[in-house]
């Protein structure tokens, strides 16, 4: 398992006298080729090895930073490393809650919501955890907020809008599951994640007009085994058909 060392932009390889290596082709063939074409950036592995490339993305992930608070109290910790939450945001101790990265969700979820520690989750929880604990203080409850029964998710990426809906990536779904594709080179990716005939998440990539409408096919379980690929045909207005 190797890690990024060093990046370095195109007059910093060139000044560094470095090579650079071919990105291999089969991972049965080790063979070392230096590379002669001319990269925008490089990347510097851990292992010593060098390959240039068009542009890099960096990732992270998110660690629950609960050990300030774990000292001297009885939590109860998730898998994860959150503190857990029922459905009202409450951990396991008394008129304590917790909200966004820090907890873990431990009620049973919807069949198309998943916890993903973003800040569109942290701020839902945080809203949600604000009336559960004023309904609290005056001796009412509250029903779950409607935010938790769908996940969803609306970001850009190079300029693109990317909305995530459901099981976008059928996460849990096993392989009972179907996709259906649409691309539009330079203009949009449509991607509906199907079970039993009901879609369970999407992936909206560009100007697509289709969030509402899949919210709602996903929302109301509809049947959608008798359109097929037909279901994302671009000449068929399906915005105005399921709306």
């Amino acid at each position: 398992m190797c890690e990024v060392k060093k990046i370095y932009l195109q007059e910093e390889f060139r000044i560094s006298k470095k090579k650079s290596l071919t990105f291999p082709r089969d991972h049965h063939n080790q063979s070392v080729t230096t590379d002669k074409e001319i990269w925008p950036v490089y990347v510097e592995l851990t292992n010593g090895k060098i390959y240039g490339c068009n542009f890099i993305v960096s990732a992270t992930g998110v660690t629950p930073n609960t050990g300030p608070f774990l000292c001297g109290n009885n939590f109860d910790v998730g898998e994860d490393g959150g503190l857990k939450v029922n459905d009202h945001m409450h951990t396991s101790l008394p008129d304590i809650y917790a909200a966004g990265d820090i907890c873990t969700a431990s009620w049973e979820p919807s069949p198309v919501w998943q916890q993903m520690r973003l800040w569109t989750q942290a701020r839902q929880m945080g809203w949600y955890a604000a009336k559960c604990m004023a309904a609290a203080s005056v001796g009412e409850s509250v029903d779950m907020d409607f935010s938790f029964e769908l996940f969803a998710h609306v970001t850009k990426f190079f300029n693109y809008k990317v909305v995530l809906l459901g099981k976008y990536n059928a996460q849990g779904l096993g392989s009972d599951h179907e996709l259906i594709l649409r691309c539009t080179k330079g203009q949009e990716y449509i991607k509906a994640v199907l079970q039993n005939g009901r879609m369970m998440g999407a992936v909206l990539i560009g100007e697509t007009d289709l969030e509402e409408t899949f919210e709602n096919l996903i929302l109301n379980q509809m049947n959608l085994s008798a359109y097929g690929e037909d279901l994302l045909d671009p000449n068929i207005d399906i915005e105005d058909y399921f709306d």
